[in-house]
């Protein structure tokens, strides 16, 4: 019997994408193909997310509509897994996979594609026991899953359960089998990097992995996944001190989510609005050239424009090159959605104002950059040139380069969020 061809169409994170890595790899080796688009192909595997409920709203529409259309169906990752009524309601005929167990998406595929609906869930999973793939220059790691937060309005926890941290040793084999197999640019990911380690024993924490992974042999890059204040500030000196190799990308995602210590309160963050600014100092203080992302929900049900104030105000003071604006919409079964909420109205208003704030504070960082020297290292092609990273991880354009080359270049101009550049002319040699 002919097996079907597979769609894998991801949403959501990192971790999603490194799931999705990790399932391809394992079809493959089975003997599926893998089909460029919807239409050629026998089964579609949607990999889920439900962190916002925009997301999730554009992920059900997209299953009832092939769904409708008869086709055969996996729902992987979080929103079956946290939410699992409303994912059969939408598309009754699909098969579920839960985000624990992936290792069985050959199992899940057979059973959409023989039209069985069933559901497959495990209650933990060895993943870098797993055969991964990956794309370009890019391999997505997986150093821990779940977390220990307890946040009012996150879904996630109830999908990804409590931090599992993966052994250090499992962690180098794979980093250093996928440099061996051409990978440049290594995406250390979690729901929380920083609290990597914290229930291992003896205990590890993100530093000691970024000391294992930056004494790996190769020429390389590590982009460090989100890691939350709190965790942050607990091995800050280390963790300074770790950020020193080359190897690691001047990057830092810490999410603040609010500047008023009453709102982070009342979401459970466990960090005020200034450990994440000493945080961030501290790194901008020892990598000037750092580049600081960060996540704020406006609109949170206690937030008083007095609390939008102070966020507004520690944007202004902190200046993240990177900011994920979010207007809060509550979840499915999580403390925040049994509050009352604010006007939509004025929710969106302060989406509005916030957003325009950041975009000024991009801009004006990556003009900053015109004129500079940059070390490109290209990650992908991209229509008529390719793309890839500063080691400061700013997005930079470039005229047709092979993925994993490193281009010297100069900064010729920037857009709203990637910088323009052309390789810099070698200087010529006197004879």
């Amino acid at each position: 019997m002919q097996k079907p061809r597979i769609f894998l169409k991801t949403y959501g994170c990192a971790y999603n994408r490194s799931d999705s890595d990790a399932m391809l790899a394992i079809l493959e080796a089975n003997g599926y193909a893998v089909a460029e688009s919807e239409s050629g192909a026998g089964v579609i595997v949607l990999n889920t997310c439900t962190v916002k409920g925009v997301t999730e709203q554009k992920i059900l529409d997209k299953a009832k509509k092939l769904h409708d259309a008869g086709k055969r169906l996996v729902l992987a990752g979080c929103l079956p897994e946290a939410n699992p009524g409303i994912a059969g309601r939408r598309a009754p005929g699909a098969v579920i996979l839960g985000t624990r167990a992936i290792s069985r998406i050959v199992e899940a595929v057979e059973a959409a594609a023989g039209g069985r609906r069933v559901t497959i869930t495990a209650r933990k999973e060895e993943k870098l026991e797993l055969p991964r793939a990956h794309a370009g220059a890019i391999a997505r790691i997986p150093v821990a899953e779940g977390c220990l937060g307890a946040c009012s309005y996150c879904q996630t926890k109830l999908a990804r359960g409590r931090l599992r941290s993966y052994p250090m040793r499992q962690i180098l084999c794979e980093i250093a089998r996928c440099v061996e197999n051409g990978a440049k640019e290594i995406q250390l990911t979690a729901q929380d990097t920083g609290a990597y380690g914290m229930e291992l024993k003896p205990k590890r924490d993100l530093a000691d992995l970024l000391d294992g992974i930056t004494a790996i042999p190769g020429d390389f890059r590590v982009r460090v996944g989100m890691m939350n204040p709190g965790h942050a500030k607990r091995i800050l000196p280390k963790l300074l001190r770790a950020y020193g190799s080359e190897r690691i990308y001047k990057f830092v995602h810490l999410p603040v989510q609010s500047g008023s210590d009453r709102v982070l309160n009342s979401m459970r963050r466990n960090y005020s609005a200034k450990d994440f600014f000493s945080v961030a100092a501290a790194f901008r203080k020892k990598f000037p050239e750092i580049t600081l992302a960060t996540d704020v929900i406006v609109g949170y049900p206690s937030e008083t424009r007095e609390d939008f104030g102070k966020t507004l105000r520690l944007l202004g003071k902190a200046r993240p090159v990177i900011v994920n604006v979010s207007r809060f919409a509550p979840r499915p079964f999580t403390p925040a959605a049994r509050m009352r909420p604010l006007p939509a109205a004025e929710v969106k208003r302060r989406s509005g104002e916030a957003s325009r704030l950041c975009k000024a504070v991009t801009k004006r960082v990556l003009l900053l950059q015109v004129g500079r020297k940059a070390s490109v290292l290209v990650t992908e092609k991209r229509d008529g040139g390719a793309s890839g990273r500063t080691d400061s991880y700013l997005p930079a354009a470039l005229p047709a380069s092979r993925p994993g080359e490193r281009v010297e270049a100069v900064v010729t101009g920037a857009t709203q969020s990637c910088l323009l550049c052309r390789p810099a002319k070698k200087a010529s040699r006197s004879s």
